[in-house]
């Protein structure tokens, strides 16, 4: 269970990557005229750690015979101590060149299709964008600790690119919307899938609720793109000269509308309701109980290890704690009401009560379908300080 918790949580944030891929053997060549470096963006998929998209460059040079994409969103379940890496927030991602037929299709076949902007750059641009990216893909070079808002597979591209341009690329930020949130970015991925929404407003704390500068925007593979086609070069010319879709046509997407047990609104609320109706009789208000206070004890514990024991920046000062304690894991299994139980429950019924007033005025914005779980939580230690 333990395992299963902590994987779904390295999907949830870890989801501006792909698979992974086939590194290439790192060798730098001249380019020829005619090669072109495209930015390529892959729609969100199907799976939780596709569903934010994808960002990689493309250099394809026909007179050389190259056509490879540089790919910074590689990362492997099977490495090495993985979840220990991912709790304490050192996982490492990876720069690696695949070659871009593989990379067409892969993402073809998981039915997400792609836009490729050709970028535009001088001979010289071209060539030390290369030498940048080769460099990058040395082996000393192309791990780095994944930071799920600042640094993932289109961030860094975003900083290369720049780098190429000495910093000197101009991107037009009037069209941003102004006081947007890092978590309002995320809106439109997760609005699709309910639990995957209810479930990063749970454990993504306050930070994520900063309102995002303008290279923020960037983070997310979409806006890269949007940034990118309206950015212009130090010499005032269109970063981008050209745009196609791959493929041609477009692909049809699934649109399945989640039923009851897709929606945590209607799945919480009947939590909340048997928890009353238990209520009615003393064995099943006791097993009950159990369960509910373990879970909830659980899930406080994952997000109080998230914020004090890792390196994750997005999941710090997290309010959620007010209400889904860590310490209830000490108490579901009681027996009897002691001195000291009564008062600990007199603690969580004010601090559950404290996250519910407060709620307009707290600055982190918390899953409003875990409302029935809180008032449940108040109604339940009420009772039992008694």
């Amino acid at each position: 269970m333990v395992s299963k918790t902590i994987r779904f949580l390295a999907l949830a944030l870890t989801a501006l990557s792909c698979s992974q891929a086939a590194t290439g053997q790192v060798q730098v060549q001249f380019l020829s005229d005619s090669a072109k470096i495209s930015l390529m963006t892959v729609a969100p998929g199907q799976e939780l750690y596709s569903s934010f998209g994808h960002s990689a460059l493309r250099i394809n040079d026909p007179l050389n015979g190259m056509d490879r994409c540089y790919n910074y969103g590689t990362f492997d379940f099977d490495q090495p101590n993985f979840y220990v890496n991912f709790c304490r927030g050192k996982l490492l991602y990876s720069l690696d060149l695949e070659p871009a037929r593989y990379f067409l299709r892969s993402n073809l076949q998981d039915g997400r299709p792609m836009r490729e902007q050709v970028l535009n750059l001088t001979p010289q641009e071209r060539q030390s964008l290369y030498e940048l990216l080769q460099t990058n893909a040395l082996p000393e070079n192309k791990d780095y600790k994944y930071d799920f808002f600042y640094d993932n597979c289109a961030t860094r591209i975003r900083d290369i690119v720049q780098k190429n341009f000495g910093g000197q690329l101009h991107f037009d930020t009037t069209k941003l919307t102004p006081n947007t949130s890092m978590r309002d970015l995320l809106r439109p991925y997760t609005r699709p899938n309910p639990w995957t929404e209810f479930g990063i407003d749970l454990v993504l704390g306050l930070p994520t609720d900063k309102k995002a500068r303008p290279q923020d925007f960037m983070f997310l593979p979409d806006g890269l793109h949007d940034q990118f086609a309206a950015a212009t070069t130090p010499s005032g010319a269109p970063l981008v000269i050209a745009e196609r879709p791959i493929p041609d046509a477009p692909i049809p997407q699934r649109n399945l509308a989640p039923g009851f047990l897709g929606r945590p609104s209607w799945v919480l609320l009947c939590i909340a309701l048997l928890g009353l109706a238990s209520r009615m009789n003393a064995r099943a208000s006791r097993i009950f109980d159990s369960i509910f206070w373990f879970v909830l004890g659980f899930a406080g514990l994952i997000m109080a290890l998230l914020w004090f024991a890792t390196d994750h920046t997005a999941t710090k000062v997290n309010f959620n704690l007010l209400w889904a304690l860590p310490t209830h894991l000490l108490v579901f299994w009681r027996s009897h009401r002691t001195g000291w139980i009564k008062k600990y429950f007199l603690v969580t019924a004010v601090l559950a009560g404290l996250a519910l007033v407060c709620w307009k005025f707290i600055p982190q914005e918390m899953p409003v379908a875990a409302i029935p779980i809180i008032l449940l939580v108040i109604i339940l230690a009420v009772r039992d300080k008694r």
